[in-house]
């Protein structure tokens, strides 16, 4: 039997084919399964409230400032845009929640039809953010 002998220049080559193949599979999974949140652009000071809890995020953020200024997707809106914003949202992720960022100055009237505003546009969970810590 003739044995074959390696010469000098002959290396042993990895096929790099599968594994690239598996790693693009992988980044597909994750680009699909990835849960997009709208944050709301607007950084306000939220109320402390001793119950606060941790959430898991909410997909829609809305923010209202001090004056009464309505953020969403990191734009200036309307009060009266929130319900049809929300309703887009709701239709590219029905599992989605909506949050309130409310400064703690923000008009409790805004905020009330801020929050009217997301459940007739169709969410079913809608919170209002808190901070922890003593509410004094």
């Amino acid at each position: 039997m003739a044995r074959k002998h390696a010469r000098k220049g002959d290396e042993a080559a990895i096929d790099m084919t599968p594994m690239l193949d598996i790693v693009f599979i992988m980044l597909i999974f994750f680009i699909v399964t990835t849960s997009f949140v709208k944050e709301a652009g607007l950084e306000v000071r939220r109320p402390a409230a001793e119950t606060a809890t941790p959430q898991v995020r909410g997909n829609v953020m809305i923010a209202v400032s001090e004056t009464g200024d309505v953020w969403m997707s990191k734009r200036k809106v309307e009060v009266d845009q929130v319900r049809i914003l929300v309703q887009q949202a709701k239709a590219e992720n029905p599992e989605g929640s909506v949050v309130i960022i409310a400064d703690e100055r923000a008009p409790t009237g805004v905020v009330v039809r801020v929050m009217d505003e997301a459940r007739l546009g169709g969410a079913e969970q809608v919170a209002v953010a808190a901070r922890e810590g003593s509410g004094s």
